[in-house]
């Protein structure tokens, strides 16, 4: 008999890709390769929007793998980094499977960076190629639910709405990868991602990011 998230489970077992330096830059113009926050290298550019981009990058310091929510700051200031700073500084003090453990926060020339702990997982995108049961989706989303309550009672937001910032850990369970709260960001995003999220492990992806109401 299978464990509920044996499935999810499966494929993280699996790199989604190999540790190798692509040739294409980001949206943003950042290259693989490249070094920002004078310690943390970029590896593979994970999504990200406008404002921000998620990657899988590396502490050049202790050779540890990082994830990187990387902000930029044009010359008109489209983001406040000091504000996403101190709208994500909450998190550093919780202790759940549902967010990744924040390390470091740097501010750069261009912006700045949230930098968090790296896990063996996974992208929805990936997870859902195995067409978990909704048992399995609910079960693997669960602690992301739990966390979206606590942080919504306590005054913070965990920004759910973007895609890219959320993978399955090693364990099935659906985590924020990326933290980094953006001023925009609200309680009702956070409830419209997790819905979406959900959509997109059930019907393969395709969900995420969709409207959900």
């Amino acid at each position: 008999m299978h464990s509920d998230t044996e499935r999810l489970s499966a494929v993280v077992a699996r790199p989604p890709f190999p540790l190798r330096l692509p040739a294409l830059r980001s949206a943003a113009g950042r290259v693989p390769g490249s070094v920002v926050g004078g310690r943390y290298r970029l590896l593979h550019c994970c999504g990200g929007g406008a404002e921000f981009e998620f990657w899988h990058g590396r502490d050049i310091v202790t050779d540890r793998d990082v994830g990187l929510t990387v902000l930029s700051c044009d010359a008109g200031g489209a983001v406040d980094v000091d504000e996403v700073f101190a709208r994500t500084v909450w998190m550093c003090g919780v202790n759940t499977p549902a967010l990744a453990r924040i390390v470091d926060m740097v501010d750069t020339d261009s912006g700045g960076v949230v930098v968090a702990e790296w896990q063996s997982s996974c992208s929805l995108a990936t997870a859902a190629s195995v067409v978990p049961t909704r048992s399995e989706a609910t079960r693997s989303a669960r602690p992301l639910t739990d966390a979206m309550r606590i942080a919504h009672r306590s005054g913070g937001v965990l920004h759910l709405d973007a895609p890219g910032r959320l993978r399955v850990g090693a364990g099935g369970h659906l985590y924020v990868a990326f933290p980094g709260t953006l001023p925009s960001a609200d309680r009702f995003a956070d409830v419209r991602g997790l819905a979406s999220a959900l959509r997109g492990l059930l019907h393969g992806g395709a969900g995420y990011g969709a409207p959900v109401w």
